[in-house]
């Protein structure tokens, strides 16, 4: 598989809201799309390695169903006939959920996960399980980055990303507790949401920090991320106890932004000088379309926002260390030889959180949340790097630290495919209010298609 130079002006992601209207001419096919999704997946995945198992056979049935319906007039829904992958954090009913791990070698789920279901439902083709890093939260995995095979392709939904970002699929599902949506994402050349935190359900999905854990949506273009985000929300709804994404069923049209609010974090002094010097270019040119940015310099709000900021990597550890300690201590203790290193490291530091600071990591959220509230309202939306550079050479999953934030507080955030820096992807990231998600995508549907694309 050769290597070529990665220009997001010209980054050929499968799509398929556009391929609907010829399903319902009969010009195209569900069934001729899927068999597009799957040469595309075998030209590349001895190198990139983004699969668990392709449930091929099954997928051509619930396409040539999807078909009929089609030809029928009587499609189900807007994802009908769509190819999703399925991070392998994710029940799947038909297929085994390992959690990439050898514990659970051959697990068979008697259920699919809410969003699973929701999407099955739909007439999605739930066309195969991706690759995840054990548990979402240890060693590397073996996929490799489709755009640099000797880089990663980030985690811990690496073979999510790939597959998207490598072309082959036009959705599919990971997860997402510290930066394993929006990191990925970034590395591999894919649009993604994080929604905000609860907006869809994750009942069925392995959550090792139950206060952090989102489900991540990867898609094509925002368009479809969209789609797939809101019909899980329709018809499974959010978590438990949360209302779910608010917006239409349709995608929102593009929103130009008037002020938008540019953040460091705690990433900034982990940025190489290209990267820096890369987006540095493309604030210029959304000032240049007429688009005020304003950051710390500007206004002592934003400076004592990106002051809580810097504390993030410290606080999302305490949140993550506490709350994953069940089930991973028993694991420890019963199989010890089958934890990763990386998850062992963390336990090690687990074991000596208390509760009392485990409620203080918790009320310096609450606080933060605050700010968030108060400060989003200056603005459209915030704006900074999904990433602090491209994926690392070799297999580390490479820097979270643009995305322990949004883990933390819970805001919604889009990694957008819009950078290059040494001809490999790095995403462009905006933050919004809570609940705000279909303007958030409105606003990055602008950046990337009405801006970019001008």
């Amino acid at each position: 598989m050769s290597n070529p130079v990665y220009d997001p002006n010209n980054h050929n992601l499968m799509t398929f809201h556009d391929a609907v209207s010829s399903f319902h001419d009969g010009s195209d096919t569900p069934r001729a799309y899927l068999e597009r999704c799957l040469e595309k997946i075998d030209a590349i995945e001895d190198d990139v390695m983004a699969w668990e198992i392709v449930n091929s056979e099954p997928a051509r049935a619930a396409a040539d169903e999807a078909g009929k319906r089609y030809a029928e007039g009587r499609s189900l829904s807007l994802v009908d006939g769509m190819p999703i992958g399925v991070k392998d954090l994710i029940e799947t009913v038909d297929m085994p959920t390992e959690y990439g791990s050898e514990l659970f070698k051959n697990n068979r789920p008697i259920r699919d996960a809410a969003s699973v279901n929701a999407l099955r439902e739909g007439g999605a083709v739930i066309l195969g399980k991706t690759v995840t890093v054990t548990f979402g939260g240890g060693d590397p995995s073996r996929t490799r980055n489709p755009h640099d095979l000797t880089r990663t392709p980030g985690g811990s939904s690496s073979g999510t990303a790939a597959a998207v970002g490598g072309g082959t699929i036009p959705g599919a599902l990971g997860t997402h507790a510290r930066g394993s949506t929006i990191r990925p994402a970034s590395f591999c050349g894919a649009y993604a949401i994080k929604a905000t935190f609860g907006a869809l359900n994750r009942q069925g999905v392995f959550s090792a920090a139950h206060s952090m854990d989102h489900l991540g949506v990867f898609g094509g273009d925002l368009s479809d991320v969209w789609i797939m985000s809101r019909h899980i929300s329709r018809f499974g709804g959010g978590d438990p106890g949360y209302p779910g994404l608010f917006g239409a069923d349709e995608p929102p049209a593009p929103r130009k932004p008037s002020r938008l609010i540019q953040l460091h974090t705690a990433g900034w002094g982990q940025t190489d000088d290209t990267t820096k010097a890369e987006f540095a270019k493309f604030l210029d040119g959304l000032r240049a379309a007429g688009v005020e940015i304003y950051d710390r310099t500007d206004d002592p709000s934003i400076e004592a926002y990106e002051q809580a900021f810097a504390e993030m990597p410290e606080l999302w550890r305490s949140l993550y260390r506490f709350e994953f300690k069940w089930p991973m201590l028993q694991y420890k203790e019963r199989y010890p030889d089958k934890i990763p290193p990386r998850l062992l490291m963390g336990l090690k530091e687990a074991e000596g959180l208390s509760q009392a600071e485990y409620r203080e990591a918790l009320n310096r959220r609450v606080r933060i949340r605050d700010l968030h509230r108060q400060l989003a309202l200056r603005a459209d939306a915030f704006i900074t790097l999904s990433s602090p550079g491209p994926g690392p050479v070799g297999m580390d999953q490479g820097s979270a630290v643009f995305n322990e934030g949004s883990s933390v507080v819970g805001m919604p955030a889009l990694s957008l495919p819009l950078m290059a820096v040494g001809n490999v992807p790095v995403g462009v990231q905006i933050l919004g209010q809570f609940d705000e998600d279909e303007r958030l995508t409105a606003i990055g549907r602008w950046i990337s298609e009405d801006h970019f694309q001008a």
